[in-house]
């Protein structure tokens, strides 16, 4: 007897969602869950692959792992500053390591969210993930970019 799968009910697709995280475990799970929440996910494990789907790319939101194998987010963050057709959209950042460093640096670069990742659930990021993209939304383009 083949096994019982439980229908997932989808939600109506909300938009992109560009997730870059180089763990494929958590990936795939935030993939899942984006999914489940009427999102089309983009996954990217490296800076590189991240910096090549915003080119082709129109996500709603970044969700961001600081620490990439290829460089850390940074790059990502100065590249997306400087790019003159970029539509801001919100950064989340992500990481293992909370130190006052990473946060200064996300500051600077005028990330809308700082993550620890072992002290939040999915549930929670994309909770944040939302209320940003709504006061995205809401905003005047010259106001984009909060400080955390």
């Amino acid at each position: 007897m083949p096994p019982k799968h439980k229908n997932i009910k989808r939600k109506a697709n909300k938009g992109k969602i560009l997730f870059v995280e180089d763990d494929k475990f958590l990936a795939e799970m935030f993939r899942q869950k984006l999914v489940i929440d009427g999102y089309t996910p983009i996954i990217a494990h490296t800076a590189i692959s991240a910096i090549l789907a915003l080119r082709e790319e129109n996500p709603l939101a970044i969700i961001l792992d600081i620490v990439l194998p290829d460089s850390e987010c940074w790059m990502i963050m100065e590249y997306l500053r400087r790019k003159k057709d970029y539509r801001p959209v919100p950064i989340i950042l992500l990481t293992n390591w909370d130190n006052a460093e990473y946060r200064r640096k996300a500051q600077e670069l005028k990330a809308d969210a700082f993550i620890v990742k072992a002290n939040t659930m999915p549930e929670q990021i994309l909770k944040i993930m939302e209320k940003l993209i709504k006061q995205y939304k809401q905003k005047p383009v010259k106001q984009y970019r909060q400080p955390i």
